[in-house]
């Protein structure tokens, strides 16, 4: 560090891992008073910034207009040195200056989306100054984003870590029917998809879920089998592979800048683990598939339909932002499930909206800050707000 220290005047001391809102954040600046005093610093100050930024950009012709608006969520100044208020070690030239600054407990999460003409973000940064009053001089300065997300309430807590446990609760079934066609005939197949019974997902959790696709052929003898003698299978048949299922998780933003209002959709591919450290993985999903079952028809014992089914069990995990309604900002998700069959038009779709929550407590006071009382680093949950994709760049 003195080394790195003696070359740059000012050298900023702060974790990057996402922070909760109502978090005491803290950290250090190392000031070498030496090379201070050389490029005539004259004071350090840290501030903290946050803010919802929108644009919209409206074309009339070959004129374009954009609207833009700025909603300050944090404002905060701090000087943390000024000549003569520390002084280093008598063997260094390196003072170090702590600081600490709690986040409003209601803050929105960070987050952005952007498309051709519109977009927006919340983001949230803190910078370190180092002022050079006079003509021709540049201050010194290092900023540093950081991610916030919302406090859990207990009861989330309550849920997410039934859910890290192996969940024990209620499940609920979304079912959808389709009559597939091959030619003019149609035949039968059921998909149903079964989650926890949750009013709110917590995000970067694993999710567990299972999925049930049954199928029934038309009616046909009782001697021609699912598999026939030229060793093709009697449509429709259902999907024995998960790499052939399609699921997503599609977001819909409002963005609103004074007078203008558009939409931004973005879909994410849930099939793939993209939040680990790493290049993404295929998600490991568990397949079992059935024996055909013979269903005869109630007026032929020898005229009938044979039923398939498979069964696909594993976990999805959301490491997107909340579901938030802000001033300019508002987005809600949806998962869209398609299990595609030969055939136009044939692939059976399941869609419906689900609402993201916070996962996270929020952490006690750092040690030794004030009013800590008889909070420890052993009170904090073990498991730390994971990073986020949707970050602001």
């Amino acid at each position: 560090m003195a080394a790195t220290t003696a070359s740059q005047p000012i050298i900023l001391h702060f974790q990057n891992v996402p922070r909760v809102a109502g978090e005491i954040i803290a950290g250090t600046v190392d000031l070498n008073v030496a090379l201070a005093q050389q490029e005539r610093i004259e004071e350090v100050r840290i501030k903290f910034r946050g803010a919802i930024t929108t644009r919209i950009t409206t074309q009339n012709g070959q004129n374009s207009t954009t609207y833009g608006e700025t909603i300050p969520l944090l404002h905060s100044n701090k000087v943390l040195w000024t000549p003569g208020s520390a002084f280093p070690p008598p063997d260094s030239h390196i003072v170090s200056l702590a600081f600490q600054f709690q986040l409003p407990a209601n803050l929105p999460p960070s987050f952005h989306c952007a498309a051709r003409g519109r977009g927006g973000a919340i983001s949230y940064s803190l910078e370190v100054v180092g002022d050079r009053p006079g003509i021709f001089r540049t201050n010194r300065r290092i900023r540093r984003v950081f991610s916030v997300v919302p406090a859990a309430s207990q009861n989330q807590l309550r849920i997410n870590d039934s859910l890290r446990q192996g969940w024990l609760g209620p499940w609920r079934d979304i079912k959808r029917n389709e009559q597939l066609r091959q030619g003019i005939w149609g035949e039968y197949s059921r998909a149903a998809l079964s989650l926890p019974d949750l009013p709110s997902f917590p995000i970067t959790t694993p999710i567990p879920y299972i999925i049930h696709i049954v199928t029934e052929t038309k009616t046909v003898d009782r001697t021609e089998q699912p598999a026939d003698k030229h060793g093709k299978p009697l449509f429709p048949v259902p999907p024995a592979q998960s790499v052939n299922l399609q699921m997503n998780l599609r977001r819909t933003t409002q963005v609103r800048a004074r007078t203008r209002t558009s939409h931004i959709d973005d879909t994410f591919d849930l099939q793939s683990v993209r939040h680990l450290p790493g290049p993404p993985r295929r998600r490991n999903v568990e397949a079992l598939v059935d024996e055909p079952v013979w269903i005869p028809k109630e007026d032929s014992k020898d005229r009938g339909f044979w039923r398939r089914s498979v069964h696909f069990n594993s976990t999805l995990e959301f490491p997107y932002a909340p579901t938030t309604s802000a001033e300019t900002l508002n987005w809600i998700y949806a998962l869209h499930f398609t299990f595609p069959f030969p055939g136009l038009g044939n692939d059976i779709k399941i869609q419906f909206p689900i609402h993201l929550g916070p996962s996270t407590a929020c952490p006690p006071p750092p040690i030794g800050a004030a009013g800590t009382s008889n909070l420890t680093y052993a009170d904090i949950p073990p498991a730390g707000p994971p990073p986020m994709l949707d970050l602001p760049p």
